[in-house]
């Protein structure tokens, strides 16, 4: 299991849980954010036609706000294995850091988990590219004076100037942009 979307000024918080066969083979996959845009979804691909299961977690800005990043995380870490239970009962977990409590299947919680379990690098690119296109297809054309198409709601030095020049709209984490809330404000 793995999460994207946990630093950006606006725009969801993603998880994904990808269940793979045992022995499985998927050469190039790894950690999302060291692959370009089309390498993720030629491998996005391969892994959706690959994988026994996959669930996807999601909360948006206003759930982030309210409960904070980490309990947003646990949050979607266990929306995407209920999702991905409903296909394929995982028989055992590896999270990207995140300790999910009350978990009923074993699991391990490592760092740096997509560099050392190919699971965890599938759901990595997975939830990278569901994210990017919830960004591209989903909120730039509701906010097209923000390019995030271009930045993904990451706090970019464009994303910035546009908050500047624009304002915070409804898609950004009010908890991540209090700079940006108190010039709204005052």
């Amino acid at each position: 299991m793995d999460e994207a979307g946990r630093g950006p000024l606006a725009g969801p918080l993603v998880a994904a849980c990808v269940v793979l066969p045992r022995y499985c083979y998927l050469p190039g996959v790894r950690d999302s954010k060291s692959l370009s845009p089309s390498q993720r979804e030629k491998l996005y691909r391969e892994i959706c036609s690959s994988s026994l299961a996959i669930g996807i977690g999601m909360v948006g800005e206003r759930f982030i706000d309210a409960a904070g990043i980490e309990k947003a995380n646990v949050f979607v870490f266990q929306e995407a294995i209920y999702r991905a239970s409903s296909s394929r009962f995982p028989e055992f977990l590896i999270l990207d850091w995140v300790k999910v409590p009350f978990l009923q299947t074993p699991s391990l919680s490592l760092p740096q988990a997509e560099s050392k379990s190919l699971a965890v690098a599938a759901a990595s690119v997975v939830a990278k590219v569901f994210r990017d296109e919830i960004m591209e297809n989903f909120y730039q054309p509701l906010f097209p004076h923000y390019s995030f198409s271009q930045h993904k709601g990451y706090g970019t030095s464009l994303h910035r100037r546009e908050i500047e020049e624009w304002g915070l709209e409804d898609c950004h984490r009010l908890s991540f942009c209090r700079k940006y809330e108190k010039q709204r404000q005052g």
